[in-house]
């Protein structure tokens, strides 16, 4: 049974995450996360997104992507980008399967301060986590 479709809203911002696979760290290796982010950077273009803020930890990722006139572009994005990750990933470290557990989700944020409080989440991720003393520090993260 396929899944049901989303129904993003026009013009509005989300927040999106998800977590590798059985919490695995798939994207500790910083050639991993270089690529996310490349994927990210190039997908975008051929869209009418707005990547606002992300994140890319060792076993997880976040995302803040403003919808443009076509929201549904969303979706194809987020395929575009686990798909090519998924498939270089698999191909580097000679493994098979997914990447990440199940669909991505995505929070709309209704509100200015609910934009705010996602971005300062995104934004402390690194050093809530250990990894740096300061968010500036962290060069695999934009806000």
């Amino acid at each position: 049974m396929p899944r049901a479709k989303r129904n993003f809203a026009r013009n509005s911002y989300y927040h999106i995450y998800n977590r590798c696979n059985n919490r695995e760290m798939i994207l500790q290796d910083a050639q991993n996360k270089q690529l996310f982010v490349h994927l990210l950077y190039k997908y975008i273009k051929d869209s009418n997104l707005r990547l606002v803020a992300f994140c890319i930890m060792n076993n997880h990722f976040h995302l803040i992507l403003r919808s443009g006139n076509k929201p549904e572009e969303i979706s194809k994005y987020m395929q575009k980008i686990t798909t090519s990750l998924a498939m270089q990933i698999n191909r580097k470290h000679q493994r098979v399967g997914h990447i990440f557990q199940g669909r991505y989700n995505a929070n709309l944020l209704y509100w200015k301060k609910d934009l705010l409080r996602a971005t300062g989440y995104i934004k402390q991720n690194p050093v809530v986590e250990g990894l740096v003393k300061k968010p500036s520090e962290y060069p695999w993260s934009k806000y």
